[in-house]
């Protein structure tokens, strides 16, 4: 028998405390989503089909974040989507300081009207005086969405995630078989792809991710991989990927692990390919996309100190309001579905809608669910964003890159217990 090593999860980790040179609310968290495409927010959201539709997408980049739309769709209606995100207004808000109301009363309708803004954010110095909604908006809604947004713009002061036209970014997902569908997405404006697929790690999947990357003149993301050999064999095999995306079995919805016994958690996969980047001299040219089992600003920035530029969430996003299907009413509480994407349903939808799809296996590796319905995506980004800051000013870091010199710690399951919430009745 071959023993590979011990594998990490976030529980089994600590941030270690250090020197920090600025406040907290100084933390730079711009992170990288491809070489070529930074994000002042890094989160990309997960290429599912209850996580990111063009509505998802248009509300991460116009926060500073970006959105990868999911494959589950015909190679038109994909298309479809990525149109909507790149013919969106960049910002359905706007500030306008109290002064210049009590100047111009006038001013409101015309700045509304002028921007296409649903929603005008009322200023008083940096102190958020008021909401001016358009008639047809959900006052709590907006209310909601104000206030966090009024905390991003004076704290983390995101810049929206736009390309050098002035449109909103976003990516989408692509099978590495499917080429036809990769040119589809790059004529209509998707900024980046993202390939699909379990485990990328196969002879028949590096030789078309190869040609994929060939193909298009859009940056790819290659994933997912889990190993040090994984990221090395594709590097060499598929010159030009400007990404990878790391975690294998982490999701919350994935069941490959008890299903079929194979899993590299997520923090491990990151540490895996900070390694094998280092070892070629890139580790400063290839983002690495933690993906799978980010709970919370915690765990996302034990990723990035683990060697993330960036970490793409699912169930986080899942629950808002922004995320596609219906809010579900049950026993007097609100839930949105949520499904991995080889679970049986999100498996029998992608062969439906697309007659090219190519199904390597029929074992169903994924669950479905609800999860709570937690509100609009402005106040997840909110939480994330902020929290992830206050976790890298605990770390001494003042930016993502400075973070990557900062360090975990192995804690003991009885240290986990002691350092959460403990011996108190909630």
């Amino acid at each position: 028998m071959k023993l590979a090593g011990e594998y990490l999860t976030f529980d089994d980790t600590v941030i270690v405390p250090g020197l920090s040179p600025v406040e907290p609310h100084e933390v730079d968290i711009t992170g990288m989503a491809t070489k070529g495409i930074h994000i002042s927010i890094p989160i990309l959201s997960s290429p599912m089909d209850t996580v990111t539709e063009d509505r998802m997408a248009i509300a991460l980049a116009r926060l500073g974040a970006v959105g990868v739309i999911h494959r589950n769709l015909s190679r038109e209606e994909q298309a479809s989507m990525v149109k909507r995100v790149k013919e969106a207004v960049p910002s359905p808000w706007m500030e306008v300081p109290r002064a210049s109301i009590r100047e111009d009363p006038g001013i409101l309708p015309m700045r509304m009207a002028e921007s296409g803004s649903r929603a005008l954010l009322l200023l008083d110095g940096p102190r958020l005086a008021g909401i001016l909604l358009d008639p047809s908006a959900d006052p709590g809604v907006w209310h909601g969405k104000a206030v966090w947004l009024w905390r991003l713009m004076t704290t983390i002061k995101p810049m929206p995630s736009l390309d050098s036209e002035g449109r909103l970014l976003v990516g989408a997902a692509v099978s590495p078989y499917d080429i036809e569908r990769a040119k589809a997405l790059e004529k209509a404006g998707a900024d980046f792809l993202v390939t699909d697929v379990a485990h990328l790690h196969n002879e028949n999947a590096l030789g078309m991710l190869s040609r994929l990357v060939k193909s298009v003149s859009i940056e790819v993301v290659a994933g997912n991989l889990g190993t040090r050999e994984g990221v090395l064999d594709t590097l060499t095999k598929a010159e030009g990927v400007a990404g990878l995306r790391m975690g294998i079995s982490s999701g919350s919805i994935c069941s490959t692990g008890e299903v079929a016994g194979a899993a590299v958690p997520t923090l491990t996969a990151v540490l895996n390919a900070r390694s094998a980047l280092e070892e070629l001299g890139l580790a400063d040219k290839i983002p690495v996309i933690a993906d799978g089992g980010i709970r919370n600003p915690g765990d996302a920035a034990k990723a990035i100190i683990a060697g993330a530029s960036s970490v793409m969430l699912g169930r986080f996003l899942a629950g808002t309001l922004e995320a596609p299907g219906p809010v579900i009413n049950v026993g007097g509480k609100r839930y949105k579905p949520y499904r991995g994407m080889a679970s049986r349903g999100a498996m029998e939808k992608r062969h439906a809608a697309d007659r090219y799809s190519r199904p390597s296996k029929a074992l169903e590796e994924g669950v479905e669910g609800l999860v709570e319905f937690t509100g609009s995506v402005v106040t997840r980004l909110g939480e994330m964003a902020l929290g992830l800051q206050a976790a890298l000013g605990y770390a001494g870091a003042p930016n993502i890159r400075r973070a990557w010199s900062a360090s975990l710690a192995r804690v003991t399951p009885q240290g986990r217990s002691e350092v959460k919430p403990h011996d108190v009745i909630f």
